[in-house]
Formats: C-alpha cells, sequence, structure tokens
C-alpha cells in the first residue's frame, strides 16, 4: 500500500504559470493613452482632419466636378448674397442676364448642368465654400506643421548643444535664446509681409506648396524653437550625469553616439507632446498674421485667409452688411480651428501624459 508523502510539492506545467511579459516605453504609453478616452478620440479626430484635408479633398472635388477656385455665378443672388448650404446651382461661370435692372438672375442654356455646393457659397464670386474649407485647412497645416518641424529641429540642435557641452556654449545659447524670446515676431510677420512680394514669398518647390506657405514655415520657425530648445537643454542636463553616460564614456564611445543611442531616444517623448501644441499655436498665428494682412494671400484658401475674406483685415476691414453677409462664413472656418486647435491640446496634454515614467494612469 502506498502513503502520499504529504511534503510532496506539487508539479505545475510550464503553461500554466502566467508570467508577466516585460513592456516597453512605448507600449505603456500606448496603454496609457488607450485609457485617456478624450486624448484618444482627439487623436483620431486629427488622423481623420489629415485624410479628409489631404487626399479627401481633391477627392470630393472630382465627386462634385469642381475645384475651390471654380465660380458660380448663380450661387450668388441678385442683390450679391452667397447662396446657402446644401445649395445646387447652375454649374456654369457666367450668366445668362442681360438686363441689370433684374430682380433674379436669368436661367443658363438649355443643357447646362447642376453641381451641389455643400455649404453655400463662399463670398460673391460664388466658389464652393466646403472645398475652401478642405483646402484652407491643407494649407493651414502645412504652415503650422512645417514651422513645429523646423522650431523643433533648430530647438533640439541648440538645446543638445547647450546643454552637452554646457560653460561658454550654454552661457552663448542662452543669451541667443532670450534675444529670440523677446523678439516681436507678429511685428517681423508684418514688415516680411508687407515688403517682400518676391523671392522666397513665390517658393513653391514644383507646385507641391502654395504660394506664401514656405516663408510663413521658415519665419515662425525661426521664431519659436526657443521653448523645443530650453526643454532639450534641460533634458540633457539632467541626463549626461547619469550612471549609463559615465559608463559610456568609460568605455570609449564618443560624443556623437552617446548622444544617439543614449541621450535622444529620452528627448522624443516630450518633443513629441510639445510638437502637437506648437502646432496649435501656430495655426493661431497663421491666421493671426492673415488678419495683419502679412500671411497667405487671397485666391488661395486657408482658415485665416477664409475669415480675412468675410471680415477684411485689421488695415482694410470690410463693413458688416446684413443683406450680403451669411453667418455660416464666419462660423465655418471659425469651428474648425475651435476644434482642430482644441483636439490638438487635448491630444498634446494624453500623449504627455503618457509618455510620462512617473506616470500612475
Amino acid at each position: 500500500m502506498a502513503v502520499s508523502n504529504p511534503l510532496r510539492v506539487p508539479q505545475f506545467d510550464a503553461g500554466e504559470l502566467d508570467t508577466p511579459r516585460p513592456q516597453g516605453q512605448w507600449r505603456l504609453a500606448w496603454r496609457r493613452l488607450k485609457r485617456d478616452r478624450v486624448a484618444f478620440g482627439c487623436g483620431i479626430f486629427l488622423v481623420v482632419l489629415v485624410f479628409a484635408v489631404g487626399p479627401g479633398a481633391p477627392l470630393y472635388g472630382k465627386l462634385v466636378g469642381h475645384g475651390p477656385n471654380d465660380f458660380f455665378p448663380y450661387a450668388v443672388s441678385v442683390a450679391l448674397r452667397p447662396a446657402g448650404p446644401f445649395t445646387v446651382t447652375w454649374d456654369t461661370a457666367e450668366t445668362a442676364d442681360s438686363d441689370p435692372f433684374a430682380f433674379t438672375h436669368k436661367p443658363p442654356p438649355k443643357g447646362t448642368g447642376k453641381t451641389l455646393l455643400l455649404l453655400g457659397a463662399d463670398s460673391q464670386l460664388g466658389r464652393d465654400e466646403f472645398l475652401r474649407v478642405l483646402y484652407g485647412g491643407r494649407v493651414s497645416l502645412e504652415v503650422a506643421a512645417g514651422a513645429a518641424l523646423f522650431a523643433i529641429l533648430i530647438g533640439v540642435v541648440l538645446g543638445t548643444l547647450a546643454g552637452y557641452y554646457g560653460g561658454l556654449v550654454d552661457a552663448v545659447i542662452s543669451r541667443f535664446t532670450d534675444l529670440v524670446m523677446a523678439f516681436p515676431l507678429l511685428l517681423f510677420l508684418v514688415m516680411i509681409g508687407s515688403l517682400f512680394s518676391y523671392g522666397i514669398t513665390r517658393w513653391t518647390f514644383g507646385g507641391l506648396l502654395n504660394q506664401g506657405v514656405f516663408q510663413l514655415i521658415v519665419v515662425i520657425g525661426a521664431f519659436t524653437w526657443f521653448y523645443p530648445a530650453r526643454i532639450v537643454r534641460g533634458q540633457i542636463q539632467s541626463l549626461r550625469q547619469r550612471e549609463f553616460i559615465e559608463a559610456a564614456h568609460m568605455v570609449g564611445a564618443r560624443d556623437s553616439r552617446i548622444l544617439r543611442t543614449h541621450l535622444f531616444p529620452h528627448l522624443l517623448p516630450p518633443l513629441l507632446a510639445y510638437g502637437t501644441l506648437l502646432v496649435a499655436t501656430n495655426i493661431m498665428i497663421e491666421v493671426g498674421v492673415t488678419f495683419l494682412q502679412a500671411g497667405i494671400k487671397l485666391p488661395t484658401a486657408s482658415w485665416g485667409s477664409l475669415l480675412a475674406q468675410t471680415w477684411g483685415t485689421i488695415l482694410n476691414p470690410n463693413p458688416y452688411n446684413p443683406a450680403t453677409t451669411q453667418p455660416w462664413l464666419t462660423l465655418c472656418p471659425s469651428i474648425a480651428i475651435f476644434l482642430t486647435v482644441f483636439a490638438l491640446n487635448q491630444f498634446g496634454e494624453g500623449l504627455r501624459e503618457a509618455t510620462d515614467p512617473r506616470s500612475v494612469r
């Protein structure tokens, strides 16, 4: 008769043990970001927005059969009042009117097709407001994102030099940063937009960008890099005395390898979070300089130029006329600006918390 040993250790299969797998920094950040429903929803909205103003704009133009600068005079009344949303108008750039005192437009010749203006006409020119909002969003985002990338690139280079080498290099770069921070950006943009209408303003890189976009990217980026520079400088100064950096120096690693392998990966999370906030700030700068008559010039659509088209600029305002002014010409670009800036701010804040190693979310 076999007697069981009460001290026998039970045996488990390897598959029965649920050993947690180690998770990397980006996987943990992704889990934290998904838990933040507001930030995650804003991120989805931004993806949809980029698709809408990117490939979505020409696709919609092909669907309705016209572009953002096509004229539809039948979408404007004889009293010069633009048509409202969901207007189906004659697809022709000329009217058949011969009587200047008529109360309505004379119908076009038979066989003339019709087209849909989803948000109505944009002005007395009768262009498609919805298409111009889409194409305007593309221009505004190009300026904002391009200037943010340019500013971060300058900030990373100068902040790295100041934080890693310190001493005289840090002192010179820090004083130069203070000088740029005190520089009046809007005043400089107004001067550039007023004095220069050729040269860099007309650089489009073979039609890849609209006129004036590259100039705004360069000028805005050249005077908004100081915050990324200070972020990078602070991070580098806090990391360069850590044990893993000293170990890299002891084994003979070069400065370039230490920066590329050990320091730059720690800079990426805060720069990603700040980059989204910088894009939101640059959108508001583009709108502001357009109202100062120094931004994107008509007929190129941007969210700033759409508002300036309705209300004029601060130097040449349009008088309010209730007979010809339609409220959605202000509401549509304003809502687009508000939703985009709000989504960028919320997503940037959620991304910052998700990539913070001290976060408990």
